[in-house]
């Protein structure tokens, strides 16, 4: 979705997410640093419907940076293997309507035995003012995943761009899921910065503080950087509307992996994570960094509802075949998804979206969900799993799926290693 902060806004919002963590352990229940609303606060952005492709959403940090300086770039190498396992994959948000007619090409790949699976899980919007966000309030977590009838293997959550935060500044936050036995996939942003100054070296020094202090924490977690950067909402976005181009956008990406690469942090596995396709986007094919730089691909996207329901197949299905074009060997994430109440049966859409999985989308090896109950421009939108019981219910009938690995056995993945999809 569309967002549309001022910079002011964006620096006040940090700012004040920088307060309420000091205070904060895991289990807090306030919002700390930038997860949260400071970093995914989604915006709601309006599309055309059709039936196949759909429109924007979504989250995600971004603040003014601080610091400058350079550092020479380095050459870097792919990342692969690791992380045997047991746990699954989750769902997550993201996407609205948009543009074109899908066509559904049956794939060929057979399906894994399980995928991880996970969520966004907000707080006091979706469970009260007592709540903060997972992973700082244990309570919103342990609530989520006692309604969805399974403990999680990711969880989803955001931190500021390294110039404005060091990773140590949430290493609470990190060992809590480690703790937890699940997985962080943790959005970053590279906020209002020129992609271009990030590729000449401008924020090296920063950059490799962040990754040597990865590097140090040796756990695995995803990295999904810059996401939906082929739409217009986000200011690290590629259209002709924004500052950045496709070429500028590649081009930071492969900095930043060789900064981590040549600090040590093989434990990041990055995640390439556009929305779904819609008219006027940037094409994916134009965006992606290259196999040696990306582990997993991803999409993002949203049933809105109302005149435009869309069914997840006719959602994911074009982006998902391009994704088989371009980049054919890689796990596929779903980063960000959910469908709204009205306009039709959310229960049946969730029965069908996560049955799908596996025959239509056998690539797909992780299932995040957008699980907040966001206002964006004065529209309310009810994406948590708990805006109906029969929503919950399909949902956790879902998920009880031997498909979707549970939790609970992930914090003894090998140190400095990337995660790999489950078999």
């Amino acid at each position: 979705m569309s967002r549309t902060l001022t910079a002011v806004s964006l620096v006040s919002l940090f700012l004040a997410g920088l307060a309420a963590a000091v205070a904060l352990a895991p289990s807090a229940s306030a919002k700390a640093a930038c997860p949260g609303k400071s970093c995914h606060g989604k915006a709601t952005t309006t599309t055309t419907t059709d039936s196949t492709t759909t429109q924007p959403t979504t989250t995600q940090t971004t603040t003014v940076p601080t610091t400058t300086t350079t550092t020479p770039t380095t050459t870097t190498t792919p990342t692969t293997t690791t992380v045997a396992a047991t746990t699954t994959t989750a769902t997550t948000t993201t996407a609205t309507t948009a543009t074109t007619t899908t066509t559904t090409t049956a794939t060929t790949s057979s399906a894994p035995k399980s995928i991880y699976w996970g969520a966004y899980i907000d707080g006091n919007n979706t469970y009260g003012s007592s709540y903060g966000d997972a992973p700082w309030d244990t309570n919103t977590w342990n609530l989520f995943q006692s309604h969805a009838g399974k403990k999680a293997s990711i969880v989803h959550w955001g931190v500021p761009a390294p110039w404005s935060s060091s990773f140590n500044y949430q290493l609470g936050a990190h060992q809590a899921v480690v703790n937890a036995g699940e997985i962080t996939l943790l959005d970053m942003a590279s906020g209002s910065v020129p992609l271009a100054d990030i590729a000449a070296g401008k924020y090296d020094s920063s950059i490799t503080t962040w990754a040597q202090q990865a590097a140090a924490f040796g756990h695995p977690f995803f990295l999904r950087w810059d996401h939906e950067m082929n739409g217009s909402w986000f200011p690290w976005g590629t259209t002709s509307s924004n500052q950045n181009t496709a070429a500028s956008y590649v081009s930071a990406w492969r900095h930043m992996h060789d900064l981590f690469v040549k600090a040590g942090a093989t434990n990041v596995t990055w995640v390439w994570c556009p929305n779904t396709s819609f008219n006027g986007s940037t094409s994916l094919s134009s965006l992606y960094p290259g196999d040696s730089y990306v582990d997993w691909t991803c999409l993002d996207s949203y049933n809105k509802g109302g005149s435009g329901w869309t069914s997840f197949s006719s959602l994911f299905g074009n982006s998902y075949d391009q994704l088989q074009q371009i980049a054919p060997t890689k796990p596929v994430m779903i980063g960000e998804t959910s469908s709204s109440e009205n306009g039709g049966s959310k229960a049946s859409w969730i029965q069908a979206a996560l049955s799908s999985l596996p025959s239509r989308f056998p690539q797909v090896r992780a299932f995040v969900w957008f699980n907040w109950k966001i206002t964006e421009n004065g529209t309310t939108w009810d994406w948590p799993i708990e805006s109906s019981s029969t929503a919950q219910s399909a949902f956790a009938a879902g998920i009880a799926s031997n498909y979707f690995q549970a939790g609970g056995g992930f914090g003894s993945l090998p140190l400095l290693a990337p995660i790999k999809p489950l078999q």
